[in-house]
């Protein structure tokens, strides 16, 4: 074989082994790829980056353990899967939950903070009495009869636990027991037909008439409550910053005048 020959069979031999060091260092970098991939979703998957603690705070009647778990978002679930958006969306949808806020940190922790509705009084609508709150959300639904403060509607549409009351003359009521003080709340019995208000607050007839400036009528009832009123009395505040007073003596003998009838109509 002469010099020439030689020389390109060493190069022929030069680029083959030239390509299999380069199919070589393509397939370690496959390798190194593929294995980062599947480190890094052991990783994500594992415990060490799993929920791992939910801390819930303003809790008093929900339970917002329960409804994440029933979400798959609870403890065990990787951290990078939680979806902090929908976990809120479902707290939400729990009428005692007026407010939530979900934050997820890593490496696996949830913290879960909640602002509760209280109920504020008992309300009867269509035969069936429930607790609501003073945003007129209806959080749920009581056996124990009728206890102050009572509010009586004529509304008579079906209502469920969850329901916000959205008839105007019904939620006024809510916002006029809402804004007396827990002492009075405890004597007022509230009425509403049509479109307009009427209360018996502390043994007192009180005139409301419609449903506006409620917490300033409220406010009117207190004050004058506070001075004492003879037993009998009846107050009209259908206009709260000129409210008047009726005293027993100014009423008929044997007069059979229902709260309803009496009612101005403003």
């Amino acid at each position: 074989m002469n010099t020439m020959d030689h020389r390109i069979a060493e190069r022929r031999q030069q680029v083959t082994e030239d390509r299999a060091r380069g199919r070589l260092r393509w397939l370690i970098w496959v390798v190194l790829i593929v294995g980062a991939i599947g480190l890094t979703v052991w990783a994500i998957n594992s415990p060490m980056l799993s929920i791992s603690s939910v801390t819930v705070t303003g809790v008093e009647r929900s339970d917002p353990e329960a409804i994440v778990n029933g979400l798959g978002e609870g403890l065990g679930t990787p951290t990078m899967s939680v979806n902090a958006g929908a976990v809120k969306a479902a707290l939400l949808e729990d009428p005692w939950i007026a407010e939530a806020e979900v934050v997820v940190s890593w490496p696996g922790s949830m913290e879960i903070h909640v602002t509760e509705r209280a109920p504020i009084a008992t309300i009867t609508i269509d035969g069936e009495a429930f607790h609501t709150a003073a945003d007129g959300v209806l959080v749920e639904r009581t056996s124990d009869g009728a206890i102050p403060p009572l509010i009586v509607t004529d509304r008579s549409a079906p209502a469920h636990v969850g329901d916000q009351i959205m008839d105007t003359s019904t939620l006024g009521a809510v916002t006029f027991v809402a804004a007396l003080s827990p002492a009075l709340q405890r004597s007022t019995e509230v009425s509403v037909n049509g479109t307009t208000v009427g209360a018996v607050v502390d043994g007192t007839v009180v005139l409301l008439g419609r449903p506006t400036e409620m917490a300033a009528k409220a406010a009117a009832v207190e004050a004058l409550l506070a001075t004492g009123l003879e037993r009998g009395s009846r107050i009209d505040v259908t206009a709260p910053l000129r409210p008047a007073v009726a005293p027993p003596q100014s009423q008929l003998e044997g007069e059979t005048e229902t709260l309803e009838e009496s009612q101005p109509s403003d």
